[in-house]
């Protein structure tokens, strides 16, 4: 599958009411018929929980995902996930809430560069981590995040038995809510709506972060979502769920060395964010190819098709892979047509 494209249209942001969802959807057809005032979550665009969007900011976690993490905790209530890769050709996520909580969220681990940003494009979001090196920590602090860091407030985290540390350390949406100031929900980060299906039939998309960790999501049309599987199995979090995920959003990123993260010298991974790269975008069974594009720390990435035409997601879930295409580590994707 030919994935290179050219980007020749920027996308514009869109609104928390569905009101504005002809503007939404503009590129994809005529809107069906909808209420004029449903209340939508910001980060997946589903009707807000008693109809009304929490007055509150994005919340993003950042969460440990080597084998001794798994499975983990509050990935299953999260909006949006994002996967980066990191030093010792392993990833880690960064889990975003909005409009729901999560009542035990972890293991909480250290921030890296490729963070704040790649996290700007929420507003001032509240940022949980478990430490990091001091010039990463300082990248926090100077950032327009709030350092909800395990240093910053203890009081949020908690360990818990049966794990050792570092894969033990925890918090919850609610306490850490607590120490977000302000009440300004972020503005959504993709184009929401009916995707118009032109795209190739899939049913698995494998995605090769090193030559030694890989990710599948397969889709299941009788639940009509995407699964996560790692290690030839089912990724389940804590409580026994299958992660999946309405979009999954692939976005290639040139990566170079970052600096010492521990006592074997091991460098850092950092991806490169801005600028622009080839995507390919998963949405209800068909994979998309086209391109990403992000002029800012402070803007989200638009995501485009062959032609200019807005690349536009289902409402729901959306996890952001960020997969490394040369520098210190060569990904790759692979694609099971159906």
């Amino acid at each position: 599958m030919r994935r290179r494209r050219r980007l020749v249209r920027r996308l514009s942001a869109a609104g928390l009411v569905l009101g504005t969802v002809g503007a939404l959807l503009a590129g994809c057809g005529s809107p069906a018929r909808v209420p004029a005032a449903v209340a939508r979550c910001p980060l997946t665009w589903l009707p807000a929980p008693g109809g009304v969007v929490p007055r509150r900011a994005a919340l993003a976690v950042k969460i440990g995902n080597d084998p001794a993490a798994r499975p983990q905790s509050g990935l299953s209530g999260a909006d949006i996930v994002i996967e980066e890769p990191i030093e010792g050709a392993m990833t880690r996520l960064i889990a975003l809430y909005q409009c729901h909580q999560a009542a035990e969220v972890g293991p909480v681990r250290s921030t890296r560069w490729t963070d704040t940003r790649i996290l700007g494009q929420f507003g001032r979001a509240g940022f949980a981590f478990a430490g990091g090196t001091t010039p990463e920590e300082d990248m926090v602090r100077s950032s327009p995040l709030v350092d909800l860091s395990v240093n910053a407030v203890p009081g949020a985290y908690h360990r818990i038995a049966g794990r050792r540390a570092p894969e033990n350390l925890y918090t919850s949406t609610a306490a850490l809510w607590a120490d977000v100031p302000g009440r300004a929900p972020p503005q959504p980060v993709f184009r929401y709506g009916r995707p118009l299906l032109t795209g190739t039939p899939v049913t698995a998309a494998t995605l090769a972060f090193s030559s030694s960790f890989a990710v599948q999501w397969r889709w299941d049309p009788g639940r009509r979502t995407w699964i996560r599987w790692v290690g030839g199995r089912i990724d389940r979090g804590a409580d026994g769920h299958a992660l999946q995920a309405a979009n999954v959003v692939i976005e290639d990123v040139a990566t170079f060395p970052g600096i010492v993260e521990d006592a074997l010298g091991s460098r850092g991974v950092n991806s490169v964010t801005t600028g622009h790269g080839e995507a390919t975008v998963l949405t209800r069974g068909h994979a998309t190819a086209g391109t990403w594009s992000r002029g800012s720390v402070d803007e989200p990435a638009r995501l485009t098709a062959a032609g200019g035409r807005p690349l536009v997601l289902a409402p729901g879930v959306t996890w952001i892979e960020l997969l490394p295409v040369g520098g210190v580590v060569a990904g790759s994707l692979a694609l099971e047509h159906a």
